[in-house]
């Protein structure tokens, strides 16, 4: 087995810190272990002829494989499910009693594989069969790995993931494919854009949100890049937005207007 030395074991920790925010300081092994098929696609006979070859590729795909390979991607439906309650019980009436107004716009970063933003589609679908009244509703899907991006805009996933739904959610918002698997309706689909955005760099949304959901992300990053991306996420809100976050991500006010008012929420004053 090729091996991972000192030296390389370095230069690709402060790679993927520099270009990417995440710390991979005490993961050598992970890092042997997850890019091993990578070297032997690209014949690659070292770790440090592999990093020169990803460099030098000015497609960025050797970096996209390369970060996906080394990213965690886990998440499922429903995930800490006080923070849907909170968006169904606090938050939608509130922009109900707001009025009509324009388009209400949610932002959902580090999506992976897209369970997320499908669960906050279905609750606010809920909230209008219900009888309420919301504005029209985009979601903004975005991800560093292009590979799971492909995979959250199928909406397709094992069936066994459906069993957390409650069974009216089953019926309307899944359809059941030959293969033993189902899929998203396309009308949930048709809510959410998948796009490749990496949170590390400087960026200009086209549009401020409303609602901001960046959960289990930080945990990978370093204060010095979270306090960052806190940045970023606090930049791209709207006055009386709000940014939901991981459970164990508690954030540090320090310069920011953003108010804690839940656990793991915070409103942007």
């Amino acid at each position: 087995m090729i091996r991972l030395s000192d030296r390389e074991f370095s230069y690709i920790v402060q790679f993927v810190k520099d270009n990417y925010g995440i710390a991979l300081e005490k993961k050598r092994v992970l890092i042997e272990c997850r890019l091993k098929k990578e070297l032997e696609k690209c014949g690659a006979d070292s770790f440090g002829t592999y990093f020169q070859m990803v460099e030098a590729d000015k497609s960025k795909k050797m970096a996209d494989e390369m970060i996906h390979r080394l990213t965690t991607h886990y998440t499922y439906f429903l995930r800490e499910s006080l923070h849907f309650d909170f968006i169904r019980d606090k938050i939608l009436p509130e922009v109900e009693k707001n009025g009509p107004g324009d388009s209400y716009y949610i932002w959902c970063a580090g999506c992976a594989t897209g369970e997320e933003s499908y669960t906050l589609a279905m609750v606010l679908e809920d909230y209008k069969d219900m009888g309420g009244h919301l504005p029209p509703y985009q979601i903004v899907a975005t991800d560093v790995s292009a590979a799971v991006l492909e995979q959250a805009k199928t909406g397709v996933y094992p069936m066994k993931e459906m069993k957390a739904f409650p069974v009216s959610w089953q019926k309307k918002y899944c359809t059941v494919l030959d293969d033993g698997t189902f899929q998203m309706v396309k009308r949930l689909r048709e809510k959410i854009q998948f796009r490749k955005q990496n949170l590390m760099e400087s960026f200009r949304q086209f549009r401020k949100y409303d609602l901001v959901l960046c959960r289990n992300v930080m945990i990978y990053f370093d204060s010095e890049v979270r306090q960052a991306v806190v940045k970023n996420l606090e930049d791209s809100l709207k006055k009386g937005g709000y940014l939901l976050v991981g459970h164990s991500e508690l954030l540090s006010r320090g310069n920011t207007s953003l108010m804690c008012v839940g656990p793991a929420v915070y409103k942007k004053e």
